[in-house]
């Protein structure tokens, strides 16, 4: 009976175990089908840039607007899902080290972009950038306060990819004046950089070549970059070709007074925003494992984004059509994403609205079927994403802002919805000022409508569409500290010793030592009762089996 009872329980904890590798195994097949079944084009495609804008010069008077435009550019090249490495009134070790870390952001991407907005100046045949707290006094002062635009160049190029280098620094330039009288061979504006020599690659001047660039208004942008806030964005559109356009505008702009100048040797299109495209679902495709199968649909991967960024991109797709169609579509294909929360929230508020609007057949096949759903349009207000050409003509002026009956807390809240888009609208005020006026006309200028400095009602809901996911990510962020504090600053209520028939249970040492007890017994028992459910239920079946063999026999 005793060897019998035994060997049975061996037998039961072996099977139990084998059962438990088979999961295992089960489990490992699936992760390994789920691997090979990702498209080969989800690989992420990293982009990169550089971002620096010099304007606080110390040795020469300051440039109005280098600090401006570098942080709208950082800001679209942002939005177009590039790793931004930016920097700002940079002396010339924080331009070195700056570079070096861009550098070894490059490592591994497949297209590498640098903005410099600021003073440069050509020598010979080599241009620098100059740092804020440069002094030249001779030309020899350039290899140790200055940067070479050929050091940017060859980090650049150390492996294969596409790269771009835009020069906003052909300014009226007061450092040549210094340098002429020593150096024959100093020159207006920048010299121009032959790209012959390496393949993939594209060099943008503000101007042409020993010509020197506007700055432009005061509270405003540079004509160069206001022309190139302008295309840099627009969808399936060739870098050469935004490049052909800002020509175009600044040239028109100017009076023809500038025209910016470009050298190309990028072989085929490189496309700064290339439109969304999503893998087609294979409904078909399914992971067998021992016990069924685990339907998994492809996931979307457009070419040139990472799963991250393509995220970003779908939710701002889902926004613009702001139908309940677009949020599954989203949710669809990012059920954990992370705007996935927004997006169900949108649609609870989206699909009553949508279904009560239908006549009754109509409402029926929505639900059922969702698409006469999706085509209906939204009667949110500040949730609502206005599309571009809508706000074309909508000219923003100080009636309109007026119209729009913007409290104190309104106003703070808007410019903390432009601070987390990137732009820099100053220190949180009731009212707007120079700096939130001009944070205003960059964000316009990146929406290519009017920059004047004032919202009008669309330009409002566009601006909360926009910015919402990231100031719904800030809220909570600020929430968790509070909750901490408010925590940690409860009172604790002193805890009053209980009694047993009028004895304290400190002062009781049998009370005491049975509370004790109790306690244990109680921290005990959920564990005790579980690990007992189950060897009882092993031994009992393991009895049960034994017994009942012997009553049989």
């Amino acid at each position: 009976m005793s060897f019998a009872l035994g060997l049975n329980i061996r037998t039961g904890f072996a099977t139990v175990r084998t059962l438990a590798q088979r999961a295992v195994a089960a489990g490992l097949l699936g992760i390994a089908a789920v691997a090979l079944a990702l498209p080969a084009q989800a690989a992420p495609d990293r982009r990169v840039a550089l971002v620096i804008g010099n304007s606080a010069y110390t040795a020469v008077p300051r440039l109005a607007n280098p600090q401006r435009d570098a942080t709208a550019i950082s800001a679209s090249l942002k939005r177009l899902g590039f790793e931004v490495v930016e920097g700002y009134d940079l002396k010339m070790d924080e331009m070195t080290g700056i570079v070096r870390e861009f550098a070894q952001k490059l490592d591994g991407s497949k297209a590498g972009v640098v903005y410099y907005a600021g003073h440069g100046i050509a020598v010979g045949d080599e241009n620098y950038l100059i740092p804020v707290d440069a002094t030249l006094k001779s030309e020899a002062d350039l290899d140790f306060r200055a940067v070479n635009v050929q050091l940017i160049l060859r980090q650049m190029q150390r492996d294969e990819r596409v790269n771009i280098l835009i020069l906003d620094a052909c300014r009226d330039n007061p450092f040549a004046t210094q340098l002429a009288a020593k150096s024959r061979s100093v020159a207006r504006g920048l010299t121009a950089i032959e790209t012959q020599s390496a393949s993939g690659i594209l060099i943008a001047f503000a101007t042409d070549p020993r010509s020197t660039a506007l700055d432009g208004e005061k509270d405003g942008n540079s004509p160069f970059t206001a022309a190139l806030l302008k295309h840099i964005e627009t969808p399936e559109v060739s870098i050469t070709t935004v490049m052909d356009r800002v020509r175009a505008d600044v040239w028109e702009s100017t009076g023809k007074k500038q025209k910016p100048w470009t050298n190309s040797s990028i072989i085929g299109e490189f496309k700064m925003n290339p439109t969304l495209k999503l893998a087609a679902v294979d409904p078909s495709m399914t992971i067998k494992a021992i016990d069924g199968s685990v339907q998994t649909p492809a996931a979307p991967a457009p070419v040139g984004l990472d799963r991250a960024q393509m995220d970003i991109r779908m939710w701002e797709t889902a926004e613009r059509g702001n139908t309940p169609g677009d949020y599954k579509a989203y949710l669809d294909a990012f059920p954990t994403g992370q705007f996935a929360a927004f997006a169900k929230n949108r649609l609870a508020q989206l699909e009553p609205v949508a279904v009560a609007a239908l006549p009754a057949a109509a409402g029926a096949a929505a639900v059922a079927g969702g698409a006469a759903m999706a085509a209906l349009p939204s009667s949110r207000d500040t949730g609502q994403a206005i599309a571009d050409e809508a706000m074309k003509d909508e000219v923003g002026s100080a009636e309109t802002e007026a119209g729009l009956k913007l409290t104190a807390k309104d106003r703070r809240e808007l410019q903390r919805r432009l601070s987390l888009s990137g732009f820099k609208p100053g220190k949180a005020s009731a009212n707007f000022g120079p700096s939130q006026r001009s944070a205003i006309k960059e964000w316009q200028t990146t929406r290519a409508i009017a920059p004047t400095g004032f919202l009008a009602p669309m330009q409002l809901k566009a601006l909360r569409a926009q910015t919402e996911p990231a100031y719904q990510r800030a809220l909570a962020e600020e929430a968790k500290p509070a909750a901490r504090t408010r925590t940690a600053r409860e009172p604790v209520e002193p805890v009053q010793p209980r009694t047993r028939g009028g004895v304290a249970y400190e002062r009781d040492p049998v009370i005491r030592r049975d509370l004790e007890r109790e306690r244990a017994g109680r921290g005990n028992s959920s564990q005790d009762a579980a690990g007992a459910a189950v060897f009882g239920g092993v031994v009992g079946g393991v009895l049960g089996g034994v017994l009942g063999r012997g009553f049989r026999r």
